[in-house]
């Protein structure tokens, strides 16, 4: 099923604005929905029903402020019900080259992967395409 949204949350205004541009080339029909931090992110979470934007794809930044991306991930798993997580598929954007974030992130089980800033459009639309496959050959 493809995603019908897609949260980008990073501090990063040019960064958020390249990927939007990468999804919405993909596929025009992707609400794309954009969070400097992770408080705003579960703010426009926790105000919009996963039926109305679901199936989602998050591609979150781990190292921003106010609430990073772990933290983001701690709060999302508490405050959601397993009905909700099973239509969100959540990517850690990462400008780091970390052994540790990587590990990090790959044991966390929210996460579906990590991702290496920058995100060319190639590797925007295999994220998406190798998550949401059956429904973009349809």
């Amino acid at each position: 099923m493809m995603p019908n949204t897609i949260l980008l949350v990073d501090d990063d205004d040019t960064t958020n604005l390249l990927n939007k541009f990468f999804a919405e080339s993909i596929d025009s029909s992707i609400d794309v929905v954009t969070a400097t931090n992770g408080k705003d992110a579960l703010s426009f979470l926790e105000d919009n029903d996963i039926e109305a934007i679901g199936p989602c794809l998050i591609i979150l930044d781990v190292l921003m402020p106010i609430m990073d991306g772990w933290e983001f991930l701690e709060e999302f798993k508490n405050r959601f019900d397993a009905k909700y997580k099973e239509q969100v598929t959540i990517s850690i954007l990462t400008g780091l080259d970390s052994e540790k974030i990587s590990k990090k992130a790959k044991n966390h089980p929210l996460v579906h992967n990590t991702i290496q800033k920058p995100l060319s459009d190639g590797m925007f639309k295999q994220l998406i395409t190798g998550r949401y496959a059956a429904s973009l050959s349809q």
